[in-house]
C-alpha cells in the first residue's frame, strides 16, 4: 500500500475537491504536495509511470474527466477539444469518485491517502447530490431497522450509529474476511445519515 506523506491537514481540503488536475493527482500519489514539484524538476518517484498509467485511462474512458474550457473572444466557453490537447495546455481535470473506482480495480494494492484515508474521510451532504442523499436516506431507514429489533443498536429511543458500525465491521471480518475497506468509518456516515433523515422518519413512524 502506498502511503502519502503529505500533510493530514492538506489533504483534508483535497478532500473538498470534486475534481483533480493530473499533476496533483500524480503528486499525492506519490505523497508530495503538489505545491512541491517545482523544486524536484516535476519529477517524483514512478512520476512517469503514474502519468503514463493516468493518460492511458483517460484515453480509453476508463476515467472520466471534465474540460475546462477556454474563453473565445465572444466571451463564450468552448470545450471539446481531443483529450492530448487538453492535457497538453492543463486544461482536463479528473474526476475523484472514477479515480478513486479506478484504483479499486487495480491488480496490485495501491490506495493513496489522498482519496482513501477512511479516518479522514466526510460526508459532506447539501442536496444537490441525488444519489448520495439517497444513500443516506436508505442508511438511516435501515439504522431505524435494527434499532428497533435490537435494544443493543439504540440509545434510548434513538439508533446507536457506533454500535450499529460496529456490527456490520464484525460481521464483514467474518463473512469478507479481507474486504472490509470503505467500512471503518461506517458510523460516521450513518451518524450523519440520521442527523439528515432521522427526524423525518421518525414522524413517519409515529
Amino acid at each position: 500500500m502506498n502511503k502519502s506523506t503529505a500533510p493530514t491537514n492538506c489533504l483534508r481540503y483535497w478532500d473538498l475537491a470534486d475534481h483533480i488536475r493530473i499533476n496533483d493527482a500524480i503528486a499525492l500519489w506519490c505523497g508530495v504536495e503538489p505545491a512541491q514539484l517545482a523544486s524536484l524538476n516535476f519529477e517524483t518517484q514512478c512520476m512517469s509511470a503514474k502519468r503514463a498509467a493516468l493518460v492511458a485511462a483517460l484515453r480509453s474512458e476508463r476515467l472520466e474527466y471534465e474540460d475546462l474550457g477556454i474563453v473565445t473572444a465572444r466571451g463564450q466557453v468552448f470545450k471539446g477539444a481531443p483529450i492530448d490537447e487538453l492535457l497538453d495546455k492543463d486544461r482536463l481535470v479528473i474526476n475523484k469518485a472514477s479515480l478513486r473506482r479506478w484504483f479499486e480495480q487495480l491488480p496490485f494494492e495501491d490506495r493513496p491517502a489522498f482519496l482513501f484515508d477512511e479516518a479522514r474521510q466526510t460526508v459532506l451532504p447539501d442536496g444537490s447530490d441525488v444519489a448520495e442523499m439517497n444513500s443516506l436516506k436508505a442508511l438511516a431507514m435501515m439504522a431505524t431497522l435494527l434499532a428497533q429489533s435490537s435494544a443493543k443498536y439504540r440509545t434510548g429511543d434513538r439508533p446507536n450509529s457506533d454500535a450499529i458500525g460496529k456490527a456490520v465491521l464484525e460481521a464483514a471480518s467474518e463473512y469478507m474476511p479481507g474486504n472490509t475497506r470503505g467500512l471503518h468509518a461506517l458510523h460516521k456516515k450513518i451518524a450523519e445519515a440520521l442527523k439528515t433523515f432521522g427526524p423525518e422518519i421518525k414522524i413517519h413512524r409515529a
